[in-house]
């Protein structure tokens, strides 16, 4: 699994749980964010733009952090590069994203 498919888990992992715990359904957070329910489920299936984690967090009442599961690492950190977000919790992890970067080009 690639850093890029782990994050995008987490991201779904974390706002599935979180719609969960406010007692909300994927519907109603859609409604909450004059979404539709397919814009709704790309976002959380596929790749959000930072733009989108946003708008689901104020939905939800809580910070984009929030949509990510707390690593008490000392670097944290969303990197967007090419319309992708990717989840930076270590100094391995930013190492892997720029070797996978420089590969690419």
């Amino acid at each position: 699994m690639t850093e890029k498919d782990k994050t995008q888990d987490l991201i779904s992992e974390s706002i599935k749980k979180i719609v969960k715990e406010k007692g909300l359904t994927l519907a109603e957070l859609a409604s909450r964010m004059n979404a539709k329910g397919s814009t709704l489920h790309q976002a959380i299936y596929g790749n959000p733009t930072l733009e989108m984690l946003g708008r689901i967090a104020t939905a939800l009442g809580v910070s984009i952090k929030a949509l990510f599961e707390d690593t008490g690492c000392e670097l944290y950190g969303l990197i967007q590069y090419k319309d992708l977000t990717y989840k930076i919790d270590s100094v391995e992890s930013l190492k892997r994203l720029l070797s996978d970067i420089e590969n690419k080009v």
